[in-house]
C-alpha cells in the first residue's frame, strides 16, 4: 500500500503531508482551550497520526470497483516483508498518541483496530478509493496500532501523573461507533467478496536437472558469457511452474518446467548506469541509432540461435519505450489461417547494439480442432458476459490465436473493451463458445495478454 501510494506521486506526497500538519495543529488549537500545552500537543499528534494514514489510504487506485478482499493465510509473510514493515511503522503512531493522549492504551488499540478495518472496507468499496484490499495491510496495520499502544502503556507507567480521558467519554465514544462496526460487518457480509489468494510455492534450490536443464538454455542462448546462480524452482500454484536463476548485474534467466519451451532472460540496460551487462553478440554487435539497424543485428542473432522461428513469421520492431531512447524490441510471429502461432521470439537490442532481453518460445504449429465462433459472435458473448450495453466502451482490437488450455491446443479470441477508467476482456473459445479469464482491471493502455 505504501509503496503503490508514495511511487511516482511526490506531489500528492506533500499536499498528504501538508493536511496532515494542517490536522494536527487544528486539534491542538482547539483542545489548547479546555486543556494544558502537553494534554493539547498530544491530541494534535493524535489527530496528525491519524490524518495521515487516512490521506495516504485514500489516493485514488484503480478506479475500478472489485468488491473483492484479498485473504491471504501465510501470516509470516505479512509480517517480515518491507511492506507489512512500514505499515506497522505507519499506524504505529497512531496507537502511541492514542495511548497518551486519553491515558487508555485499550481505547487506543481498539480505536486503531477499528481504524484500519475502516480503511480496507472504504478500499473495497468507494468509488473514489478503489485500492486494494487485503488482509496483510489489515493485520500489519492494527498490529502497528496496537504495538503503539503497547509502547504508550509503558510510558504511561513511567509517567503517572495525569487524569484519564473520563469513562463517561469512552462510553459515548463506543455507543457512536458501535453502529459504525455493525455497518462495516454488514457490507463485509453483503457486499465484499473475500478471495483467497494462492501465493506461489517456492523451493528454495532448483534440483540438479533443473539446475543443468538452465545452464545449458543459457549456455545455448549467449555461449559461455554467463553463468546463472541461486537457481530455484517456482510452482506458480496454476498448473505451470519455472525454474530462475540469477545473472549478472541484477538480470535472469528462466526456464518453463518441465515443458521447457520457453525460455527468457534479461539483463539491466547500459543506459541505467550500472555498468554493462547486455550480451555482445560475437561479430554481430555494434553501436546503432535506428530500428532498421537493430532489426539487422536481431535477425543475424535469430538465424544463429533460433533458426525455427523465422520461416513464415513476420517481423515487427517499435522501441522499448516510447519517451526514452534505450532500444528496441524486434518481434516475430507467426500466422496460419488468421491464426496466430504459439511459437513466439523477442529480441530487445539496446543503442550499443547488445540483447537486453530476450524470449523464446520454440513450439511447432499444433493441430487445432475447427474454428465455429466467429468475431462478431465472439463480441456477442463478450458483452453478454460482463453486462455491456450497445455502444458500451471502446472495443480494442481483438486477438485471434492458438493457446493451450488443460492441456488442449484451441483457438481462441482474445477479447478487450475500455469502459471509462476499466479494461474489461475475456478469453472466448472459438470452437465450443464457452468463456475463460473474465476480468476487469486499471487500464493501463495495453493489450490483454497473448
Amino acid at each position: 500500500m505504501i509503496e503503490a501510494v508514495f511511487q511516482h506521486h511526490l506531489t500528492f506526497l506533500a499536499v498528504a503531508i501538508a493536511i496532515t500538519l494542517t490536522a494536527g495543529l487544528a486539534a491542538f488549537l482547539v483542545s489548547r482551550r479546555r486543556t494544558t500545552v502537553r494534554r493539547a500537543t498530544l491530541h494534535g499528534l493524535w489527530a496528525a497520526s491519524a490524518t495521515g494514514p487516512a490521506t495516504l489510504t485514500s489516493w485514488s487506485g484503480s478506479g475500478v470497483l472489485t468488491y473483492e478482499c484479498a485473504i491471504n493465510t501465510d501470516l509470516a509473510a505479512a509480517l517480515t516483508s518491507t511492506q507489512g514493515q512500514l505499515n506497522i511503522a505507519l499506524f504505529a503512531p497512531y496507537g502511541l498518541f492514542a495511548a497518551l493522549a486519553t491515558r487508555r492504551p485499550l481505547f487506543a488499540a481498539a480505536t486503531g483496530v477499528l481504524f484500519t478495518l475502516t480503511v480496507e472496507t472504504a478500499q473495497a468499496t468507494l468509488p473514489f478509493i478503489s485500492r486494494l484490499c487485503d488482509t496483510d495491510d489489515l493485520i500489519t496495520n492494527a498490529l502497528g496500532a496496537c504495538a503503539g499502544a503497547a509502547l504508550g502503556a509503558v510510558i504511561l507507567r513511567r509517567i503517572p501523573d495525569g487524569a484519564s480521558t473520563p469513562q463517561t467519554t469512552v462510553r459515548r465514544t463506543a455507543a457512536v461507533l458501535t453502529p459504525a462496526v455493525a455497518l462495516i460487518g454488514v457490507v463485509w457480509l453483503l457486499a465484499i467478496d473475500p478471495v483467497r489468494t494462492q501465493p506461489p510455492s517456492q523451493v528454495p534450490t532448483a534440483s540438479t536437472a533443473q539446475v543443468t536443464a538452465l545452464n545449458k538454455a543459457v549456455t545455448k542462448a549467449f555461449a559461455s558469457a554467463y553463468r546463472p546462480t541461486n537457481a530455484f524452482y517456482v510452482d506458480n500454484g496454476d498448473g505451470t511452474a519455472s525454474v530462475s536463476a540469477s545473472l549478472p548485474g541484477g538480470g535472469f534467466a528462466e526456464l518453463s518446467w518441465p515443458d521447457r519451451e520457453k525460455f527468457t532472460a534479461h539483463f539491466t540496460p547500459s543506459a541505467y548506469g550500472e555498468g554493462v551487462h547486455a550480451y555482445e553478440i560475437p561479430g554481430i554487435s555494434h553501436p546503432i541509432t535506428t530500428p532498421d539497424e537493430a532489426r539487422k543485428i536481431a535477425t543475424a542473432y535469430a538465424g544463429q540461435y533460433a533458426p525455427w522461428a523465422t520461416p513464415g513469421s513476420k517481423v515487427t520492431v517499435r522501441p522499448i519505450d516510447d519517451k526514452v531512447d534505450i532500444g528496441w524490441i524486434v518481434e516475430w510471429r507467426r500466422w496460419k489461417n488468421d491464426i496466430l502461432m504459439p511459437m513466439r521470439l523477442d529480441i530487445a537490442i539496446e543503442p550499443s547494439g547488445r540483447i537486453i532481453d530476450l524470449i523464446a518460445r520454440n513450439v511447432a504449429d499444433p493441430a487445432l480442432p475447427q474454428p465455429k465462433i466467429s468475431e462478431a459472435k465472439a463480441w456477442e458473448i463478450f458483452d453478454k458476459h460482463h453486462e455491456l450495453k450497445p455502444g458500451q466502451g471502446q472495443r480494442q482490437q481483438p486477438i485471434y490465436l492458438a493457446q493451450r488450455r488443460d492441456g488442449q491446443w484451441r483457438i481462441h479470441w482474445l477479447l478487450s473493451v475500455r469502459d471509462g477508467n476499466a479494461l474489461r476482456s475475456a478469453v472466448i473459445d472459438a470452437t465450443d463458445a464457452s468463456v475463460h479469464d473474465v476480468a476487469t482491471t486499471q487500464d493501463q493502455g495495453g493489450m490483454p495478454p497473448q
